[in-house]
């Protein structure tokens, strides 16, 4: 029903943010992406494209963009089966894998997966970083093929599977305690660092001593940012804790509570779509998190609940 070519076009102008970035990548004209799309809108019977800048996709245009990317999807994995799987004859040019993580996860335990990645070279990644609550709604949309995410119910046309959970700690340096005028006991009146309005693992920690008060919060929007802000003495933050043993080790940073932490179980998110490429991609997640991740905690499911991310 749809032509194969229009779709691809599809995708090239979300990908590249433009019809003229659409052109350049497919080496076709721009009048040309514009035809395809016209005639894809026509068959399709609606608009698919938000003329604005960067252009989105409409509602429409996400179903249609999540079927062009699975098309794409299939199509590599053909090629490499009927070639014998080989890296270097494969004349299809590499897969863009679009995965929607947390920025934790990519500074922690998903590192052996771009080496994997790295070493396979018949992949390309594109990460969307985005709060581990939110990533599912890239996978709803059709933004991206796979999401790691704190949801456990799968997106429509979408496996899931529990990868185990991430254990954060609330840390700080000696120096934010040792010169604090305050009872350092209570992290309620100690500076607080947070990633972005949508970051809510200080504030879960906050809950789960039972704090009464808002502390005062300094915002790092920077995975990087916030652990040097953290080393630097500006304010305390909850941390992975695979992120921060070395400097727990040496000093640099301390416990602000060694008798709490938060842990947060995190699932793997996929397109339900017979696809080899996408099976290796799980498999290297899947044994990356193994060797780095706690089992996930048995949860109950709750009426209605406040989840954490950052």
């Amino acid at each position: 029903m749809y032509n194969h070519d229009q779709l691809a076009t599809l995708a090239a102008i979300c990908d590249s943010g433009s019809f003229e970035g659409a052109a350049t990548a497919l080496h076709i004209s721009s009048s040309a992406v514009s035809q395809r799309i016209t005639a894809l809108e026509r068959a399709s019977g609606a608009a698919l494209l938000q003329r604005t800048r960067p252009v989105l996709p409409t509602r429409n245009g996400q179903a249609l963009l999540r079927l062009a990317r699975q098309i794409e999807v299939l199509t590599v994995d053909a090629d490499a089966e009927l070639r014998g799987g080989s890296t270097t004859t494969n004349t299809c040019a590499p897969l863009r894998f679009s995965l929607a993580i947390n920025a934790d996860s990519v500074s922690t335990w998903f590192q052996p997966v771009m080496k994997a990645i790295a070493v396979d070279r018949r992949i390309l990644l594109d990460l969307h970083i985005e709060d581990q609550d939110h990533t599912d709604a890239l996978l709803r949309q059709g933004a991206v093929m796979a999401a790691v995410t704190t949801s456990r119910t799968a997106a429509p046309g979408c496996t899931v599977e529990p990868l185990g959970a991430m254990v954060y700690w609330p840390a700080c340096a000696p120096s934010l305690i040792r010169d604090a005028d305050v009872d350092c006991c209570d992290p309620s009146r100690l500076p607080m660092l947070r990633f972005d309005k949508k970051d809510d693992l200080q504030h879960a920690y906050l809950r789960k001593i039972k704090a009464h008060r808002e502390p005062p919060i300094h915002y790092l929007p920077s995975n990087r940012e916030f652990l040097t802000a953290a080393r630097l003495g500006l304010g305390w933050g909850v941390l992975p804790e695979g992120q921060i043993a070395r400097d727990l080790a040496d000093g640099t940073l301390v416990h602000l509570d060694p008798d709490h932490n938060v842990t947060i179980p995190l699932y793997w998110q996929r397109w339900h779509l017979p696809s080899e490429t996408l099976d290796r991609i799980t498999s290297w997640v899947r044994d990356a998190a193994h060797h780095a991740l706690i089992e996930t905690p048995v949860q109950p499911t709750p009426s209605r609940t406040t989840r954490v991310g950052g």
